[in-house]
């Protein structure tokens, strides 16, 4: 509860000093808040990934996992927990999910490495937002985790690429015809390719296979010098166009260093922070750094741009 007390203090100081699209004059960002904060498209995936939550949190198997992120007590330790359980408290909210999404949709970003599989739901809405050659990198210590995220994935392709579910769904709005055009099931299965283990081990081994780094989704170890080690790591394989998102970046003090750290680096440019996660940009045509605290506009109706 004292925790919940904690988060809920850091994020009214957010709301107090987080402005809206109507006080952004950055083109860059603006794009932005349009493509991302203020679009509310339902594209196909997220009735898809719906069902597939709505699956998982109404499971009753149980499975033997292994955690070794700042939740656990002692790394490695093993236990068997409910997968609802595990979905109830590891899925990312169905709207940062959708940001997910249409990130990747914006940015097009053709290598990506998610650090925390979980389920898989974050990464089919990075999947299915990325183009079709797009190669996602996810990574989990868990290896029975990894094991049902895999069934997930495999469950999420045969169902509405093979069977065609989507197309005729009259719930399905603005489904564009482009992201279904010609798929192949196999194809898509393996554009996902899952590593297991301690993130300090597989990182620097996938890192090592890419020639650039276009979009990493870092939600594993919600500690200051693990995340720290994890930015390092990847500002290896970055580039101009690079975007490295972080998960609660306020979930905790430490976090909320790390995030400063974060946006302090020299080759950081540009950082968003939507409070729930913080974005970073490595852009050249930033000369100067710049930061930007976001909400959507009818979270914070007065804020207008001409009262602030």
């Amino acid at each position: 509860m004292f925790d919940r007390i904690k988060i809920l203090v850091r994020f009214i100081r957010f709301y107090l000093r987080a402005k809206t699209q109507y006080n952004v004059h950055s083109p860059f960002v603006f794009e932005f808040v349009q493509n991302v904060l203020e679009d509310d498209r339902a594209f196909y995936v997220f009735h898809e990934t719906d069902i597939l939550r709505a699956e998982l949190l109404a499971s009753r198997e149980t499975i033997e996992v292994e955690d070794f992120g700042a939740g656990s007590v002692v790394d490695g330790l093993k236990r068997r927990r409910r997968i609802s359980s595990i979905a109830a408290s590891a899925l990312s909210p169905a709207f940062q999910c959708q940001w997910l999404f249409r990130i990747s949709e914006l940015y097009k970003p053709l290598t990506i490495i998610e650090l925390g599989t979980s389920l898989g739901v974050s990464t089919l809405h990075l999947a299915e937002g990325a183009p079709r050659t797009a190669k996602i990198f996810t990574l989990e210590g868990s290896t029975e985790i990894a094991r049902l995220a895999r069934r997930n994935f495999d469950w999420f392709y045969d169902t509405f690429r093979k069977t065609g579910l989507k197309h005729n769904d009259p719930d399905v709005l603005n489904f564009e015809t482009k992201y279904v055009q010609n798929f192949s099931t196999e194809f898509e299965k393996h554009k996902i390719d899952i590593t297991v283990g301690r993130f300090d081990d597989t990182l620097p081994a996938v890192l090592k296979s890419l020639k650039t780094l276009d979009l990493a989704f870092i939600d594993g170890n919600h500690r200051r010098v693990p995340t720290l080690d994890y930015f390092e790591k990847c500002l290896e394989k970055t580039n101009e166009n690079t975007v490295l998102i972080f998960d609660d970046v306020h979930w905790s003090a430490d976090m909320e260093a790390a995030w400063a750290d974060i946006k302090g680096h020299p080759r950081v440019r540009l950082s968003i922070d939507l409070f729930w996660c913080g974005i970073v940009f490595f852009r050249n045509e930033n000369r100067e750094k710049e930061h930007f605290d976001l909400i959507k506009a009818r979270f914070k109706p007065f804020s207008t741009g001409l009262f602030g």
